[in-house]
């Protein structure tokens, strides 16, 4: 089992960082826990190793989970009562640092930011939020003095939380923001990367265009 294969790098960064806490481990199959997120994360090459690994949890303890592992995510889904769940691609930058030389300034955002941040990005809970900007993973981006948008990285390390104004849409100012997302994440040491929802073909092509390779296999993220 390879944890830096691109459909396990959610489960190499907590690892990488220090925050994730290994579970269970068996010839072909790793369950890790991640202090920040709380997320569960489970790769496998052997499906049935992994799935005896997820029957020795106690569903209630589990409020968030990926599996890299489709046909098992898309078992566990229904096996441990999780009431949603997203079947998306894994995306990641392999290549070198993208040179920023968009005209925004950046800056990253703080408590004074929550407000407008919460306001503007429903997709996750204003607590959530608050905990993305504490560890000061949120990044403005603007033009002139205004504010055209934001990008961030998610609590267990992927990038997401991608919101440009309506206003300053179809500027190019998006790909911006995600190349010096992709700059600022190998400076620190780590392999930019994310998860785009099955069907999201608009923003697929926009990985590609931004060099980001897509995986071949899909991988499931589930919560209650």
């Amino acid at each position: 089992m390879d944890i830096l294969s691109i459909d396990n790098l959610g489960i190499e960064r907590v690892l990488k960082r220090g925050t994730g806490i290994i579970v269970e481990e068996q010839a072909g199959a790793l369950l890790v826990k991640d202090t920040v997120s709380g997320a569960y994360m489970l790769a496998c090459d052997e499906r049935e190793t992994g799935r005896d690994i997820l029957k020795r949890r106690r569903a209630e303890e589990m409020k968030l989970l990926m599996v890299s592992d489709y046909r098992l995510g898309t078992e566990a889904f229904e096996t441990f009562g999780f009431s949603e769940k997203i079947e998306c691609f894994q995306v990641a930058y392999y290549g070198k640092t993208p040179v920023f030389e968009s005209p925004l300034t950046v800056r990253k955002a703080d408590e004074n930011d929550l407000t407008m941040l919460v306001k503007n990005y429903s997709l996750i809970s204003p607590e959530e939020m608050a905990e993305v900007v504490k560890r000061r993973s949120m990044l403005l981006g603007y033009i002139g003095g205004n504010l055209i948008g934001f990008i961030g990285e998610h609590l267990e390390g992927s990038m997401g939380l991608l919101y440009v104004f309506p206003e300053y849409r179809n500027k190019g100012y998006g790909t911006a923001l995600q190349e010096r997302m992709i700059a600022d994440t190998i400076e620190k040491g780590y392999v930019p990367f994310g998860q785009v929802e099955k069907s999201n073909q608009k923003s697929l092509s926009l990985q590609k265009k931004l060099g980001m390779t897509v995986s071949e296999n899909l991988i499931v993220w589930m919560w209650r």
